[in-house]
Order: structure tokens, then C-alpha cells, then sequence
């Protein structure tokens, strides 16, 4: 157990932490500054080796520029641009840290950083969303928060693994960690932050993570985010009510915008952790957690051997993305750039040449070799699962015009077949184009080749066994719909039939005459119609999906009318008037965008009428705009008008029209939103007439 007394040298243990966060955050800053040159980049990349590396690495494949190799790091960066730099120094940053801590507990491990990088997309995406001026500061702030985790799993594994097994989150997680340690991880976290001295609130933002909603609402806007981010991704489940008010709370985002962004995120976290080796919170496995130590660290290190590249490997089957890492993978090892595949066919009996990214791959359409026997060095390689090379003395007699053809394509006077033979089989080749002189220098890494292809094959093994997988889940998947479809007509049809029977026999009892029977014949239709709906059940997934994808404009202006009748416009004296376009289409957009635009502009403008007043919202079709037909809404009220400075910076962040206690945020979400969609929003004002929105939406169904 820690001595309590001894709680601020407790950080200095941990000096031996990776530092390229400190690295990434003034790569991030000097990336954020527009004045900033390539020299003053390159100067910072050079302060580490592996950032240089990829640099270096990424600028001189074949996925970057199409010409003669460029050595010199200025150029380098004017190829790859700001943006990859940001983005390589992060994934950079990463796996370091990853390969820092990679035999801890492993389960433990792999929770804590997978809502580490779930907390990082979230925090980026409300970023953006928010706009915040540093997105990036945010991703990193997200991926830093659980740090202090992390530190006191390395200082007291035993001890502090008992609190993590009892699945604690949030404040019960701070409570335990306090009651026994005497400190919390957001405390640790936030100081080992400090320690790097950085010109930023990210260790704020790390400790007060777990604050309650209220004591946060005028502190920085990184802190909110993070606070919010934390929240959402402490589980893979949807978001509960105290996330949702929370995030209501501090920027006024409504349910189905956060469980947009967090669907993403998820989906991004999922896709990074997979790369690094994590499992997802949703993979059960038996394994002993030192196995997976073990198992987790060798990833790391053949990540660190075989480039990682600047892409995760896919978590959805993939192949072809997996063909393209495995040549960025050649490239960064051995310099090796012309590669194409000749991948086995179903039957067997030949292979088939495929490049994953030459321009011209359709000319291999026409080639196919047969492995009846070995009729080609190509024939000879994938037989004897053995690398053969064109232009050694004693394979010259098993080279034929399809060799030579293959050279050819990849600009080359030989090429060398690298077998991908896996455990489980022999899945094809791999073509290297190469002269004598690089087979001669490679001389010494012949070994470390064939151990490159046997990884390459186990990767495209699971990609293949992936996708049989995914297509095995989903015959399963439809299999288990149309049965529980049946059920569900079979169940629900005899209680309508019931109803109606019994709407019947009190029509009769009523009489025809009875004023009631109209309303009778409705409810008979309306049973009648949901019958016929549920008989189509098996359609509904089809259904849904353009459900999704069209929004009916005025249902959605008239469900929100509704809604706040009874509470926002009755509690403010406020009177609606709807005047709404009955031609206008279904529009193909995203329905949580435009409720979340309409919400955040409703309640601006009632409340800019503190003491009642008047509020109209029109629909119109055809408005056209630059000569292209769009539909408008405007949002009209009769309240005091906009001062005009504020009107100069309407949709930037911090400009409100209302008291200190808002945050400014809501137009400016409004704008991000808008943008999204494609559309354009405009406003004007004055004291006599009050304040008029009006959003343009693209007219396409």
C-alpha cells in the first residue's frame, strides 16, 4: 500500500513515461498557427525519432507522390501537408505510449484504453462540433484522461486492480480510489500533465472529469469537453439520462445528435483499437492475463517491426485495404515499392495476379497461372511454399513469359516470389519486382523476409476468415428476423382481430344512426391499416432505412409546436403562428440535425421575448438560391432585435444574445449543423420587426 504522507513525490516515479504528448501538443499548436513555416515544423519533428520516421516513411510511398525519392525533411512535409503531419505525430504519440505500458494486466489494460480512445473521438467530434479552435487538443485530451489509471495500475498493480474489478465508474470510481489510496487517478493524471509544463487546460480538463454539470459551466471550454466525452464513453451502451442532461446542459445538444457522434466515435475507437491490439469491450476471452500481456506486447513490437503504417488495419473485412498496408509495410522495412499479389482461386488450380494500387492493375485481368504443376517460377514458388528469385543462375530454366510478363509490369528485370503461407494454408504470393543489385543488398534480410510474408499471409487470412464470418452473421441474422417476423404477424394479428370484432358488435349496439359511428369507422380503418403494416414486417428494416434518410419537414416543425406548448411557450406567454408549404417533399437529410437547428433556434427566440410575445414559423417550397431550388424555414419573432455587434459575429462562439449564464454555443452549433447539411442560414433584425432566421435546405428527395 502507498504511504499517504509521500503523495506529491508519488509522480516522480513515473518519469520514465513516454514525453511525445508534450511533442504532439506543440506540433498541434504550431500546426493550428497560420504564420507557421515547414522549417519550424520540421525543427520539431526532429526532437523525435519515430514522428521522423513516419514522416519520412509516408512522404516516400507510392500512397504520397508518383516521383524520384525526396530525403530532405522540409520537403518532406511540404508533400504530406499540415493535416497528415497532425495526424502522424498522433498515431505516432500512440503507439509509443502503447508499447510503454503494454504488460500491465491485460484485460484491465484493454478496458482502460479503449475509452481512452473512445473518449478522444467523442471529445474531438463535440470539438468540432462546438467549435472549439483545437480540435486535436481536445483528441488528445480525451486519449490522456484515464492517465492517471494507467500510472497507478504500473505503481500498485494488486491494489489498484481490486478497485478497477469492481466495474466502478465516475464519482463511485473517484470515492474508492480516495478511500484507499488517499489521492484519485484524475489527481495523478492531472499532475503528470503539469509536469510536462504545457501552455494549456488539458490537465484541468483531466481533473475535473468527474465534476458534476453545475460547478463546471463557466470554466474552460476544454474542461467541459472533456468532462462531457468522459461521461459518454465510460460504456459501449447508449447514452443514459444523466449523460443526456449533462450534455443539454453544458452546450444544449439534444439525444439524437449525441447518439450520432458517439455511434462514430465508437466506431473509430473500435477501428484504432483493433490495430493496436485491445479488445473490445464486447470480446470475451478465457485467456490468462499473462498470456494476453504477452500476446498484446508482441503485437505492439511487430507493429513497431512491420511499420503499423499511418492506417489501422480495417476492423471490417477488407482486403484490399489490407493489401495496401502490407505494401506500406514492404516499403518502410525494405525499401521494396513495385509489388503486386497473385492470390489462389476458389478452385484451387491457379492463381490470379491482383495490385492493389497501380494505375494500370487492369492488365492483369488476362493472366492467370495454373499450379497443376510447375510450369513458371511462379507455379514452382507457390508449390515448394519457397522464395524464388528470376534472376538466380539455378531458377533461370523455370522462367517463362508470364515471369517475365510480371517484371515487366513492375518496371523491373526480375521479380521474387515471397510464398503467404500460413498455418492453416498457402494463399498465394507475393511479386516483388527487383533488380539483381537490391537482391544482393538484401542479402542478409532474407531470413526477415519470409517472416514479413508469413505475417502478410496471417493477415489476409483473417481478413478472409472475417468476411466468411460476416456473411455466416448475416444468414443467421436474416434467418432470426423472418422467424420472429412470423411470430410476431402470427401474435399480433388475433388481438386486432378481437378489436375489431368487438368495435363491430358496439356499432351495433349503437346503432347506425349514433354520431359516434364515424369515429368508429375511423378506428376500423386505422386497425385495418396497422394490420396490413404488421403482414409486411419482414419489409420494415428497408423501410426504416429511408425512413432515416427523409425527413418530412412540416410533421417535424408540428411535433416540435406541439411539444413546446405545453411547457417553453406556455411558461413564456407565447403565441405560434405556423405557416406551412403543404407541397413541400420529403427531404433527404438527417432528421436529428434539422430538430437539433429548429430546437436551438426556437428557444433563442423565445427567449429573446422575456415577456411574451409572438412567434411564426413558415415553410416554403422552391426558394431558390444561386439558381438552385431549395427549401426554406423561417423563424420569426417580434422580440427586441439583435445589437448589430453581436449581429457582426452572430454564428461565432461566445456571441449571445442572451445573459452570462448561456455559453454562447447554440447559433454557432446551429451554423456547424447547417454546413453539414449542405444548406446556408441568414438572419436579419431590427427593434421594429424583431428577428428573422431563415435556413435553406438543398431540395433533393
Amino acid at each position: 500500500m502507498p504511504n499517504h504522507s509521500e503523495q506529491k513525490p508519488f509522480i516522480g516515479r513515473f518519469s520514465n513515461l513516454p514525453s511525445p504528448p508534450a511533442i504532439l501538443i506543440e506540433l498541434i499548436d504550431s500546426c493550428n498557427n497560420p504564420d507557421v513555416s515547414f522549417a519550424q515544423l520540421a525543427e520539431t519533428i526532429r526532437k523525435d525519432a519515430g514522428v521522423s520516421s513516419q514522416v519520412i516513411t509516408a512522404a516516400n510511398s507510392p500512397f504520397y507522390r508518383q516521383w524520384k525519392e525526396i530525403s530532405d525533411l522540409h520537403r518532406l512535409l511540404v508533400v504530406l501537408g499540415i493535416r497528415s503531419v497532425r495526424t502522424i505525430a498522433i498515431n505516432s504519440a500512440v503507439q509509443q505510449f502503447f508499447a510503454k505500458l503494454s504488460k500491465q494486466t491485460g484485460r484491465v489494460l484493454d478496458k482502460i484504453w479503449y475509452q481512452s480512445l473512445m473518449c478522444a473521438e467523442t471529445a474531438r467530434s463535440l470539438a468540432e462540433l462546438t467549435t472549439y479552435p483545437i480540435p486535436d487538443e481536445a483528441y488528445l485530451a480525451g486519449l490522456l484522461h484515464r492517465l492517471g489509471q494507467l500510472a497507478l495500475l504500473q505503481a500498485y498493480p494488486d491494489d489498484y486492480q481490486a478497485i478497477l474489478d469492481k466495474g466502478l465508474e465516475g464519482e463511485a470510481l473517484v470515492a474508492a480510489e480516495k478511500e484507499m489510496l488517499d489521492f484519485t487517478s484524475p489527481q495523478v493524471g492531472s499532475q503528470m500533465i503539469d509536469s510536462w509544463e504545457l501552455q494549456s487546460f488539458l490537465s484541468d480538463a483531466v481533473l475535473y472529469q468527474y465534476e458534476p454539470a453545475d460547478t463546471i459551466l463557466d470554466s474552460s471550454h476544454l474542461v467541459k469537453l472533456i468532462n462531457l466525452a468522459s461521461q459518454l464513453s465510460a460504456s459501449d451502451a447508449k447514452p443514459g439520462n444523466e449523460a443526456l442532461e449533462r450534455a443539454d446542459s453544458l452546450f444544449g445538444l439534444n439525444q439524437t445528435v449525441i447518439e450520432e457522434r458517439l455511434q462514430k466515435a465508437q466506431e473509430k475507437a473500435a477501428k484504432a483499437a483493433q490495430s493496436l491490439g485491445i479488445a473490445l469491450p464486447s470480446q470475451k476471452s478465457d485467456q490468462h492475463a499473462q498470456r494476453h500481456q504477452d500476446a498484446l506486447a508482441e503485437r505492439v513490437k511487430q507493429a513497431a517491426l512491420f511499420g503499423g503504417g499511418l492506417e489501422p488495419m480495417p476492423e471490417k473485412p477488407d482486403m484490399i485495404a489490407t493489401m495496401q498496408q502490407i505494401q506500406r509495410d514492404l516499403d518502410l522495412l525494405f525499401g521494396i515499392k513495385q509489388i503486386c499479389f497473385l492470390l489462389q482461386e476458389q478452385d484451387g488450380t491457379a492463381l490470379h495476379p491482383l495490385s492493389p494500387t497501380t494505375t494500370n492493375s487492369n492488365l492483369l485481368d488476362g493472366i492467370t497461372l495454373s499450379t497443376a504443376s510447375d510450369r513458371s517460377l511462379a507455379a514452382s514458388a507457390f508449390n515448394q511454399r519457397k522464395a524464388l528469385f528470376s534472376r538466380d543462375e539455378e531458377n533461370q530454366t523455370l522462367v517463362t513469359v508470364v515471369d517475365q510478363q510480371l517484371a515487366r509490369f513492375l518496371k523491373s528485370d526480375g521479380v521474387l516470389y515471397l510464398p503467404l503461407s500460413s498455418q492453416q494454408s498457402t494463399q498465394g504470393l507475393i511479386v516483388v519486382g527487383m533488380s539483381q543489385h537490391q537482391w544482393q543488398s538484401l542479402s542478409s534480410q532474407h531470413a526477415l523476409l519470409n517472416l514479413f510474408a508469413r505475417e502478410a499471409a496471417e493477415m489476409l487470412q483473417r481478413q478472409h476468415n472475417m468476411l466468411g464470418s460476416q456473411q455466416q452473421m448475416i444468414d443467421d441474422e436474416r434467418a432470426a428476423f423472418h422467424l420472429e417476423a412470423r411470430k410476431v404477424v402470427h401474435e399480433v394479428n388475433n388481438p386486432l382481430g378481437i378489436i375489431n370484432n368487438y368495435l363491430h358488435i358496439l356499432g351495433m349496439k349503437l346503432g347506425e344512426d349514433h354520431q359516434v359511428q364515424e369515429e368508429l369507422d375511423i378506428i376500423k380503418e386505422e386497425i385495418s391499416r396497422v394490420g396490413k403494416i404488421i403482414l409486411r414486417v419482414r419489409d420494415i428494416p428497408d423501410e426504416l432505412e429511408q425512413q432515416v434518410k427523409s425527413v418530412d419537414i412540416n410533421q417535424l416543425i408540428q411535433d416540435l409546436n406541439k411539444l413546446f406548448q405545453s411547457s417553453l411557450f406556455t411558461t413564456h406567454n407565447i403565441v405560434t403562428e405556423l405557416d406551412l408549404d403543404p407541397n413541400i417533399p420529403q427531404l433527404g437529410t438527417s432528421r436529428g440535425h434539422l430538430k437539433q437547428i429548429l430546437t436551438n433556434l426556437i428557444k433563442n427566440a423565445v427567449e429573446a421575448m422575456p415577456e411574451g410575445g409572438k412567434l411564426s414559423i413558415a415553410s416554403r417550397d422552391n426558394a431558390y438560391l444561386n439558381g438552385k431550388a431549395h427549401i426554406e424555414i423561417q423563424i420569426t419573432d417580434d422580440g427586441p432585435g439583435i445589437d448589430k455587434e453581436i449581429m457582426d459575429q452572430l454564428f461565432s462562439p461566445g456571441k449571445t444574445t442572451k445573459d452570462s449564464s448561456h455559453s454562447g454555443l447554440g447559433l454557432a452549433i446551429v451554423k456547424n449543423l447547417i454546413d453539414e447539411l449542405s444548406g446556408s442560414i441568414n438572419c436579419t433584425s431590427n427593434t421594429e420587426s424583431g428577428t428573422r432566421f431563415q435556413l435553406f435546405l438543398p431540395r433533393v428527395g
